[in-house]
């Protein structure tokens, strides 16, 4: 559109305002308006010429380190920079406490529309879909629901139950009332001296050692056992077959080093090992621990 169609629209639509554009006429040549510009920026050249200007050690320091005054300009650029961000922060922070309840309406209402509009874009689209995609969607959003349903009644043991112990482990939750006890003020129910000890000393058993470096060629040992079961019916089946349990004594025995059963350590493993291949064969209950009577090792 030319100026000249321009104005003729105006002269149409709006004769006064057109009018009031024609009053308006060109700058008067004798009444020139002159703006002085005012330099209000604060210059590099600034910070220096003022570092330059000073008395004193100031000057000293600009002619010798000139790196200073631009060290000078950064730091107050920053600090400027800084001090307007916290003002700026504080002044919106007042407006928005000020006028929390005005925000907070229009940004909902900010939010509803969208939403409206939104929803209406999507009834729109769905409206000009053919039959068989609007039955796919609506399959789509039902099979959605239903999965959110399904998942919420899981997560709440509505729909799969918790899984339940079928053994007590404990009757601690069962109690009515609980009890605790210091381990050092407690006695052992088998170590207590008021209970039957179920003790029994074996025969002695003599024992061709394995060689080793510090043992001559042919290292032999005699050895007695103090046994402890868990009961009397124990040390009755060890009586009754302690031929049987001798020379099973003897071979494991005979399996260790010299080296081995001539020291405190040997002996707790070999002890050890002793209590351990008796109670694979004994039926009428275990042995608890077994010590050593008498042992006389030969290199």
């Amino acid at each position: 559109m030319s100026l000249d169609s321009l104005d003729s629209v105006l002269a149409e639509e709006d004769p006064e305002f057109a009018k009031s554009l024609a009053e308006i006429g060109p700058d008067d040549p004798a009444n020139t308006v002159v703006i002085e510009e005012s330099e209000l920026e604060y210059r590099l050249e600034d910070e220096i010429k003022h570092w330059k200007d000073q008395q004193g050690w100031r000057a000293k320091v600009a002619t010798f380190l000139p790196f200073v005054p631009w060290i000078s300009y950064k730091v107050n650029i920053t600090r400027t920079n800084l001090r307007l961000s916290v003002a700026k922060f504080k002044e919106q922070a007042r407006y928005n406490i000020r006028n929390a309840g005005p925000l907070l309406l229009g940004w909902l209402k900010g939010l509803l529309q969208k939403l409206r509009g939104a929803i209406g874009d999507g009834l729109s689209a769905f409206k000009d879909f053919p039959l068989t995609k609007k039955l796919a969607t609506i399959g789509l959003v039902v099979a959605a629901g239903f999965s959110g349903y399904v998942i919420y009644r899981i997560a709440n043991h509505k729909l799969i139950p918790a899984s339940e112990e079928l053994f007590l482990g404990s009757l601690e939750d069962w109690a009515e009332q609980k009890y605790f006890y210091e381990p050092n003020e407690v006695e052992s129910f088998y170590d207590s001296t008021r209970t039957t000890q179920n003790v029994i000393v074996t025969q002695k058993i003599f024992v061709n050692l394995k060689r080793s470096t510090q043992s001559g060629g042919n290292p032999m040992g005699v050895f007695e056992f103090y046994v402890e079961g868990t009961d009397s019916d124990v040390l009755v089946e060890f009586k009754y077959r302690e031929p049987e349990v001798k020379d099973l004594f003897n071979s494991t025995i005979a399996d260790m080093t010299y080296d081995q059963v001539s020291t405190g350590e040997g002996k707790r493993l070999m002890c050890e090992r002793l209590r351990k291949e008796v109670n694979r064969i004994l039926t009428k209950g275990k042995v608890r621990r077994i010590f050593v009577k008498t042992a006389i090792v030969k290199p």
